[in-house]
């Protein structure tokens, strides 16, 4: 589990550095707190549905982009 919670990380550090945003941006659009941002970003935290849809919407993507590599039948390692 630990490897696809680094990898679900990896994909939310990614979309926010595409929008240029610092993780402090990121926890003013999602009402997140700053470390929480860290947490995940590390995979370092386990996250419920509604922490999940709090960063789709403040990132402005779609699901794909923060599961890719994530779900066991997707084949990106």
């Amino acid at each position: 589990m630990e490897r696809y919670l680094q990898r679900f990380g990896e994909n939310v550090r990614q979309a926010r550095h595409d929008h240029g945003w610092t993780q402090e941006d990121l926890s003013a659009r999602t009402g997140l707190a700053v470390v929480q941002v860290s947490r995940i970003e590390l995979g370092k935290r386990e996250i419920r549905l509604s922490t999940l849809i709090r960063l789709l919407d403040g990132l402005d993507v779609q699901p794909d982009t923060l599961l890719k590599g994530v779900l066991r039948k997707d084949p990106t390692p």
